[in-house]
């Protein structure tokens, strides 16, 4: 399977990313994800825009980095394809982006960006079907797939309830990644037969 829809999201994020960065960063606050003022102007394209603008270089090419990792293996799977690889990222960006809305709706100075809603979607996608696979706790630890989900869910939880690094949005992460977790058995109802054989089921 041609990861096609991959590579035209990398292409597509990188080119807007440097645009905004580089040439017209006014632009990235008509694109960011701005919940007090979308829900009062109708603005809810934004939950869609915000993924392809990032607020920093080093931001920029971690998300890149990452979808690179896991974009391109995910698409590759033959049950998973260039469809159903389209419908769990932005089916994860869009969900994320919208219960944060829903959440920050009442907040004049709260703003979000980046594309790590989907990103968390698709690496929580990749680690259903590779439960097993060794990934690296903050680029260095190497830990088994599964229990990396469960550290991510829970510091994320963690930095969100203690408003840690209060510019990321931490929720969007959780929400992105049960997302991915929910439209891959949705589509694909036997993704999780990895977790199955795991656990000697």
């Amino acid at each position: 399977m041609t990861p096609f829809v991959s590579a035209t999201l990398l292409a597509v994020t990188a080119a807007v990313g440097y645009y905004t960065l580089e040439k017209n960063r006014h632009l990235i606050e008509d694109l960011l994800l701005y919940p007090y003022q979308m829900v009062r102007e109708g603005r809810y394209l934004r939950v869609l825009t915000h993924g392809f603008v990032h607020g920093s270089w080093l931001h920029l090419a971690v998300n890149l980095y990452v979808f690179y990792i896991f974009g391109f293996a995910l698409e590759k799977r033959p049950e998973v394809g260039n469809t159903n690889f389209a419908i769990i990222y932005f089916g994860s960006l869009i969900i994320s982006g919208l219960v944060s809305t829903w959440k920050k709706k009442d907040r004049p100075d709260y703003r979000s960006l980046g594309a790590s809603g989907a990103i968390s979607g698709l690496l929580f996608s990749f680690i259903l079907f590779y439960p097993e696979a060794e990934l690296l706790l903050f680029f260095i630890i190497p830990i088994d797939a599964w229990m990396f989900a469960l550290l991510f869910l829970g510091g994320s939880y963690y930095a969100a309830k203690n408003n840690y690094f209060p510019r990321i949005d931490h929720e969007a992460h959780i929400w992105g990644a049960l997302a991915g977790l929910f439209l891959t058995l949705v589509l694909i109802p036997n993704a999780a037969n990895g977790f199955i054989r795991m656990f000697g089921g």
